[in-house]
């Protein structure tokens, strides 16, 4: 088989994977064919990799066993993991393995960021469709390889997917995660991070991600704490890590302490995504008692830190893409209402100071409408802090 995929050198969002920046350089189209998504994970690994050779020298990377660090794959709209993007991940390992001998698959774990030289790093992004939705079953497959020794990509590569078996279910962490997770906030170090320091914090999370959906809640509790103090981390991500293994493992008070430290932290930022469930159609919350039982302690957390504070906050409602936009737009508005008079009963300091908003489908996270836990992100509250008028 032929390989006819091109390099595709544009940048797109790479969430708290989002490790190096990207020059801005001509782009090239991707594979214009559909493929299943095994076969399209292979030509567009082989792709990079003979890119990577070419740029390169072949002495250089086939001369001798190149350590290679496979990163964790991400959906690049939602910023989630998911049950396609782990099956991605699982592929190109297996690829490498058995048709690129002159490769090392170095174990993506912190202590092991000293041994790799290079980082590979794959995205996917759900077709759009012409009514606006995202696709179920056709995606963009983008795939980097980055090199850790001075953070330059080496090669580049995308391919276009068509497979009725994708699944874009969030894996356990963001399944559970009351928190959305943006683009991790800019972190000062005393000096400049290299490629590989910061891998290094990525790893670790990725480690505890593991831990978490393995049902291995204590082992999980201490990666994510021990992420949280790497130079670089992501700290939303290695808190909401906490508080989910915390209430994991039955540690109430500790569940608590970080929950708040999280409203501490995305209230700091300015913008904060909780996914507050409400029933289909109403402003009232999901009945499912497993899901909302802690929406009113949260809701009563982000009182008590917002009335500390001398700013205001915007309350924004989201919809999942189902029905009519402007039925959504409604809707939003009024569970974003809701939520208000539950921020305003909980603390009084606030009354006056929260506006709302809703904004239906137009901020769309996954856009596909499912109405499940596929798209349960885009039906999201966020508060964002803004200047008193």
């Amino acid at each position: 088989m032929s390989l006819s995929l091109r390099v595709f050198l544009c940048c797109t969002g790479f969430a708290w994977l989002a490790l190096t920046g990207c020059s801005s350089t001509p782009t090239l189209p991707p594979l214009t064919g559909d493929l299943p998504l095994p076969q399209a994970v292979g030509m567009a690994a082989d792709d990079a990799m003979r890119r990577m050779a070419d740029g390169r020298g072949a002495a250089r990377w086939w001369g001798r066993s190149t350590p290679v660090y496979v990163a964790p794959v991400l959906d690049a709209l939602s910023r989630q993991q998911t049950v396609t993007t782990v099956r991605v991940r699982e592929l190109v390992v297996a690829h490498l393995k058995t048709q690129h001998r002159g490769l090392t698959l170095v174990p993506f774990t912190s202590d092991a960021a000293s041994l790799s030289d290079v980082r590979l790093d794959t995205t996917l992004t759900a077709v759009a469709l012409p009514d606006g939705r995202r696709a179920t079953d056709r995606l963009q497959l983008d795939l980097r390889l980055v090199s850790l020794l001075d953070g330059r990509t080496l090669a580049r590569s995308v391919a276009m997917v068509a497979d009725p078996g994708l699944d874009s279910t969030p894996v356990a962490f963001y399944r559970e995660s009351p928190f959305t997770m943006g683009p991790p906030a800019p972190v000062e170090t005393p000096a400049p991070l290299t490629e590989r320091e910061r891998t290094v914090p990525i790893a670790r999370l990725d480690e505890a991600g593991l831990a978490y959906s393995a049902g291995r809640y204590d082992r999980a509790l201490t990666l994510y704490r021990s992420a949280e103090a790497l130079p670089g981390a992501d700290a939303m991500q290695a808190l909401v890590g906490s508080y989910l293994a915390s209430v994991r493992s039955g540690r109430e008070e500790e569940s608590r302490e970080a929950f708040a430290r999280i409203v501490t932290l995305g209230l700091g930022t300015r913008t904060m995504g909780v996914k507050l469930l409400f029933a289909p159609g109403k402003t009232e919350y999901i009945e499912d008692a497993a899901i909302s039982r802690p929406y009113p302690d949260w809701v009563r957390e982000i009182a008590r830190q917002a009335g500390q504070a001398t700013s205001c906050l915007q309350v924004v409602g989201h919809s999942s893409r189902t029905g009519a936009q402007d039925y959504n737009l409604t809707l939003s508005a009024q569970r974003a209402a809701a939520v208000r008079d539950q921020l305003e009963a909980a603390n009084p300091a606030l009354a006056r100071r929260v506006g709302t908003a809703g904004v239906g489908w137009s901020e769309n996270l996954v856009g596909i409408g499912s109405d499940d836990l596929k798209d349960a992100v885009d039906r999201r509250v966020e508060f964002k802090v803004v200047d008193c008028r």
